[in-house]
């Protein structure tokens, strides 16, 4: 069996993706994950435990797919059921390249704490841009939808409005009869 979830990302972030599976006799998890486009972007085949680390180009929506599958000459049986868990997390700022950068250009920790907040806030910032242009195209195709939505409203209305004048001329003739 398989099972997928999807997750909505931010375009240009680092994101970091683990998983695990708990101990199955016999079995195998293969993992694939496409982007927005349907197109499979990392796989995983018969591994229990696997990371990626990518940076993300285009945002939109992500699947995440886990496969169950058994060696092959295996039947299925009772309880052969596995867990599976997996994180998905912005790996852009991680605490070993502030230790590293501090180090290296020899900052003091309030330096460091304002180069950690600053890239906080340049991610609520990236993130809020993205949102903005998500809402900016919703709202797009809103207005359209109401655009066609309207004509079809006034088209409706010309037929009954016509339909109404025939009827009522009709009516007149037959009574004039």
């Amino acid at each position: 069996g398989h099972r997928c979830f999807t997750e909505e990302l931010v375009g240009k972030q680092e994101f970091e993706f683990n998983y695990g599976a708990a101990p199955g006799y016999a079995q195998f998890v293969d993992v694939k994950v496409s982007d927005p486009h349907n197109t499979i972007v990392w796989t995983s085949v018969g591994k229990d435990r696997a990371q990626w680390k990518t940076r993300i180009e285009v945002g939109g929506e992500y699947a995440f797919c886990f496969y169950s599958r058994l060696v092959p000459g295996t039947s299925y049986q009772d309880g052969m059921k596995r867990a599976v868990y997996f994180e998905l997390s912005n790996s852009g700022n991680s605490a070993d390249d502030y230790v590293k950068l501090a180090s290296q250009k020899q900052l003091k920790p309030l330096e460091v704490n304002l180069r950690i907040m600053e890239d906080a806030v340049r991610a609520v910032h990236t993130e809020y841009v993205y949102l903005k242009e998500r809402e900016s195209a919703m709202r797009d195709t809103s207005e359209h939808m109401f655009n066609r939505a309207m004509w079809l409203a006034f088209l409706v209305m010309f037929i009954i409005v016509g339909f109404s004048l025939w009827q009522i001329r009709h009516v007149k003739s037959h009574f004039k009869k």
